[in-house]
This record gives C-alpha cells, sequence and structure tokens, in this order.
C-alpha cells in the first residue's frame, strides 16, 4: 500500500502554504545556530589584563603545606610545592579572579577547558566562587562555591570538564544549612574567582610542580545542535503532513466522518521497583541522589524515603554513607590506597567529610582503623 501518492508529494512541496510556513523555521534554526556558533572561548589565562593570579595553601586550616616558588609568563603558570600531612586533606592552590574585584558573566557557557601538567600529583580541584543566589531566611551568604575533582594522566593534556560537573561540596552545604545541595546547579552569571588546587595527593617530602598552559571556558553545542536540527525536521514534517492531507481531502471531495473512542485512562505501578539493590550497585557515584535514584527506577522519592525509614530506620544519605562507609572499611585495609584515593572510590568527592562520617560510624578516624587493623 503506498502511503503517499507521488502526484501529490510534489503538489505540496510546490504550494505557498508549505513554503512560506517552511521558511521562517529553517531562517530561526540558521540564526540560534549561528549565534552559538559564534560564541568565542574566555580565556582565563592567558589572560593578564584581565586576571591576577595568586596562590594559597591550607595554613588557615591548620595545615603546613608551603608554596616554594610561583612563576608566570605569557605561556605558563608553574607552581612548586611541598604536601605537608599536618591535615587530613593538604592542599596547595592557585586562585584566579578579576584584577578590578568586580564579577564576570560567562553565563553563555557550559564548560570549562584546562591544559595541565602535574607531575605526581594524583588529582586535581577547581572550585568556581560566585556571588550567592541562595538565601536563607533573612540571611544570604556572600559566595557560594561549586566545586569538582578528577584525576590526571601523565604528561601535558587538556581536560574538558562541563560546568553541570560542579557540585556543592557536602561540608559548605552543612555549613551553610542547604538542605539538597546536589540539586543546585552551577551557575556562573557572577564569577568572582577559579581556585585550582592539588587532590588527593599524599604527603611528600619531594618538590611537587604543578604547570597550567592554558583555562578558558567554552561552549559545546553539540547538543545544541541536534536539538535544533530535531525540532525543524519535526515542524516541517508536520507542516508536510497537514497540507498533504488538506490537499488528500481536497481531490476526493469526500466528507470524512471520523469516530472518537474514549481511551480509558489506566495508572499502572512502574514494575521497576527495586531501587534498593540499584542504589547498593551504584552507591560508589559520588552524584547518587534521592531525585536520581527516582528518575532511573520509576519509584516516587516519597517511597523511597519511607520504604529506608521501614526498613533501615534511617534516611536516605545516611543509608548511602553507610554502604559507603563498610565499603571504605575493606579498601583501608588494602595498603597501596591511600585515604583520599579511598574516598574517591567509595563516592566521597571530599576527603575531609569521608574523614567525619567515618568517625561519627566507627569514633575513630580511618588512619586509626588503618593502623588498628594492620598485620
Amino acid at each position: 500500500m503506498q502511503l503517499f501518492q507521488y502526484s501529490l508529494v510534489k503538489k505540496v512541496l510546490k504550494s505557498k502554504w508549505f513554503i512560506w510556513s517552511s521558511i521562517p523555521v529553517f531562517v530561526a534554526g540558521i540564526i540560534t545556530l549561528a549565534y552559538f556558533s559564534g560564541i568565542k572561548d574566555f580565556p582565563v589565562f592567558p589572560n593578564n589584563k584581565i586576571f591576577d593570579y595568586r596562590t594559597y595553601n591550607d595554613s588557615t586550616a591548620g595545615g603546613n603545606s608551603k608554596i616554594i616558588a610561583k612563576f608566570v609568563s605569557d605561556s605558563m603558570i608553574q607552581l612548586q610545592f611541598q604536601i605537608s600531612d599536618k591535615i587530613n586533606n593538604p592542599y596547595v592552590g592557585l586562585n584566579v579572579g578579576p584584577k578590578d574585584g568586580k564579577t564576570i558573566n560567562l553565563e553563555p557557557y557550559n564548560e570549562l577547558i584546562i591544559k595541565l601538567n602535574g607531575a605526581e600529583l594524583n588529582g586535581i580541584s577547581l572550585a568556581l566562587i560566585t556571588e550567592n543566589s541562595i538565601t536563607k531566611g533573612d540571611r544570604k551568604n556572600q559566595d557560594i562555591l561549586f566545586y569538582h575533582n578528577f584525576k590526571i594522566s601523565t604528561g601535558t593534556n587538556a581536560y574538558t570538564i562541563s560546568l553541570d560537573k560542579f557540585k556543592i561540596p557536602d561540608w559548605w552545604s552543612e555549613y551553610n544549612r542547604i538542605e539538597d545541595a546536589s540539586t543546585v546547579r552551577s551557575e556562573i552569571r557572577n564569577l568572582k574567582a577559579i581556585n585550582i588546587s592539588s587532590a588527593f595527593t599524599p604527603d611528600s617530602s619531594k618538590i611537587l610542580s604543578l604547570e597550567i598552559h592554558s583555562l578558558a571556558f567554552s561552549r559545546n553545542n553539540h547538543s545544541l545542535f541536534i536539538l535544533i536540527i530535531a525540532l525543524v525536521f519535526a515542524f516541517v514534517l508536520v507542516d508536510f503532513i497537514v497540507v498533504y492531507v488538506a490537499e488528500k481531502i481536497k481531490a476526493n471531495w469526500k466528507v470524512i466522518t471520523i469516530a472518537y473512542k474514549p481511551v480509558e485512562n489506566k495508572t499502572t505501578e512502574n514494575p521497576k521497583s527495586d531501587f534498593i539493590g540499584f542504589i547498593n550497585n551504584n552507591f560508589q557515584n559520588c552524584e547518587l541522589t534521592l531525585d536520581f535514584v527516582s528518575g532511573e527506577t520509576g519509584v516516587s522519592q516519597r517511597k523511597i524515603t519511607n520504604e529506608i525509614q521501614n526498613r533501615f530506620g534511617c534516611n536516605f544519605k545516611t543509608y548511602i554513607n553507610r554502604l559507603r562507609i563498610n565499603e571504605s572499611k575493606r579498601l583501608l585495609l588494602i595498603k597501596e590506597l591511600n585515604i583520599g584515593e579511598i574516598a574517591f572510590k567509595v563516592g566521597f568527592n571530599n576527603q575531609s567529610h569521608f574523614n567525619r562520617v567515618f568517625k561519627a560510624e566507627f569514633q575513630i578516624s580511618p588512619t586509626e582503623f588503618r593502623e588498628k587493623n594492620r598485620e
């Protein structure tokens, strides 16, 4: 059976209605694509005219890590430093902020690209510091921190990080009493500074080095392009079908009576309800939230919360932390892994938070647990 008549298809494609209704959609799509394609990268380094580059260490947190030297040229920022074990999560870093102290609107961008070489470093922490848009009663905190850790490879490499990966760290949300910080998306309309620091790097007597060759905000339009093309295609297809049907009715001169039969709307329970198993298999994911589990399993957030409370006597967050802490006990017996790596492997994105949760559960720190159980 032929779906479309060739003669009618030719007539539709030549009809003024189809042509003039499709042209604005094509034009709008092309203009949108051209606009977003024209957004150039915003360089943070090298960009000495706008930004200052300052170092910092963990001394304010009681640490003793040291910046030995800083070198800034038109092509590279180099830090030489030593990490101390005086605190649980030692660090040194580079603070990048506008010289005039004003904020910068980087809203058109959706990813950050950094090219670096961190010899003997396990990972890097990036923090975006913005003016706070979250209020708590009548009080508004001055800044809000969005944070992301990532591991790095040997040699000089470029790393592309989606801004959606930047989250408010647990310690910041606890301090500022934000109940579900995982739902707050990073916003860079009012960017104040960028922090680049060492992460998951054990204390060492060696002089370590971090070289930053470039840092820029960029826009990835791949998903947007696919969406715009799909919308334009869908509109043109619907427009074609509407005009084709109208032409066919007109050609046949027949009255078509359409009988509508009411459709019974039955609500069924989603059979994919093993959310406990899903949580147990995915607790290592640091982005595992109540909203994420609900979306993946089809079970409502209220049902998940009530079921965990009834079966385990705790809330959602506590249940996940227990899974992570129990797994960390096993990994702590593996001497090749440092505590920072273990925290990352079991789903914590901050070693300090891991230490607090572990000690609250077992009344000893991870380091003490490892020493106590060492053969």
